[in-house]
């Protein structure tokens, strides 16, 4: 694309278009105030940077205390559900109705997988699902065993249905349709819903892309709109992403760091962990030294709030502290889909050379 020259007629004519397209896209994401200057060509930042919020792991206390504390100032946020979670009626975690009050508070709803595993502890890919070695035990004619290669089983399914967990070998024999997994030596034992030759049992345990492509497929049958996935354990290599992008647009990791319009890569959201000890002036720090002085975005990785729920849940009297200095600020406050928006429309205006991030693995 060719630029006019700075100073003339067609130049000042190409900025105030290129401000309409801008003004309009930020109208669209309701943050229009927060963006009160125009971008000065080739400068790759934004005017006051932005900050996200997200809060992994679905944990109720998103709902009681987080959605009020940025609900007074009109601000929103993402939160990553674990799938299981959400449908176990557990009540340290979301239910679908108080998820979807979340939504339609204007919060967006991403993907953190089906069961928290890390791609290291299961399967990677539905190819390596398969698991083969099955002996009989020849004491009992219902149970199969064979040694597991992974240290923790998703789920497991045989002919497509699911298989139940089970504690010990004891209730697996008392359970048609189990599993368990002796930890101790790596052996798994299946009491199944079909018997037969041990080398057509057909079981299956789910991986990691199924976790990715199960956990969209299932929140999106509930209603909600999913494109973003979030990481879980902020686990992230390049065979990871390569398969996330089969069916998200966007994914969010950690190592600490901002986001830079320059460098900016939609499959490697970086995020600042947040943890129980950290103080709202230390956040606040963050928010100062990179979204408004180096006009990048900031995305905040939270769990739980208000209450000693989930990993290291944070204050709610800090979280409110940081949502009003954002507030005071006129930072913008996005969402993970509304950020890659407004990056993705700037690096329109102002085109750059396209920047991959080398590391991508977490902890």
């Amino acid at each position: 694309m060719v630029f006019p020259g700075r100073g003339s007629t067609a130049f000042e004519g190409f900025i105030r278009m290129n401000r309409r397209t801008f003004l309009g896209m930020m109208t669209a994401l309701g943050a229009v105030s927060a963006f009160p200057t125009l971008l000065h060509a080739g400068e790759q930042r934004l005017p006051k940077g932005m900050v996200t919020f997200v809060f992994d792991d679905g944990i109720v206390t998103n709902h009681s205390y987080s959605l009020p504390i940025l609900k007074k100032r009109g601000q929103v946020a993402t939160a990553g559900l674990v799938v299981n979670r959400l449908l176990s009626g557990n009540s340290d975690y979301m239910s679908v109705d108080q998820a979807k009050e979340l939504e339609q508070g204007g919060w967006e709803i991403a993907s953190h997988s089906m069961t928290h595993s890390r791609p290291v502890q299961i399967p990677k890919t539905l190819e390596q699902e398969v698991i083969t070695g099955w002996r009989l035990d020849e004491t009992d004619p219902d149970h199969y065993q064979a040694q597991y290669d992974y240290d923790r089983v998703a789920s497991l399914f045989q002919d497509g249905k699911p298989l139940k967990v089970v504690e010990n070998l004891e209730q697996l024999r008392a359970t048609p349709g189990s599993y368990w997994l002796d930890l101790a030596i790596s052996e798994l034992h299946v009491h199944p819903l079909r018997s037969g030759d041990p080398a057509t049992l057909g079981i299956r345990a789910g991986s990691y892309q199924r976790e990715m492509e199960d956990s969209k497929k299932i929140l999106t049958e509930l209603g909600f709109k999913v494109d973003t996935y979030i990481a879980p354990h902020n686990y992230w290599t390049d065979d990871v992403e390569a398969i996330s992008r089969r069916y998200y647009q966007r994914a969010c990791t950690g190592r600490d760091s901002d986001n830079r319009p320059a460098t900016f890569d939609a499959f490697a959201i970086k995020r600042f962990m947040v943890h129980t000890k950290d103080s709202a002036q230390q956040l606040i720090r963050i928010i100062r030294d990179h979204a408004l002085e180096y006009g990048a975005w900031v995305v905040f990785c939270f769990h739980g709030v208000g209450e000693d729920i989930g990993w290291e849940p944070y204050p709610a009297d800090a979280m409110d502290a940081v949502s009003a200095f954002v507030d005071e600020q006129k930072i913008p406050l996005v969402t993970v889909r509304a950020g890659c928006a407004v990056i993705s429309e700037l690096r329109k205006q102002q085109p750059v050379a396209q920047s991959k991030s080398i590391v991508k693995k977490g902890s």
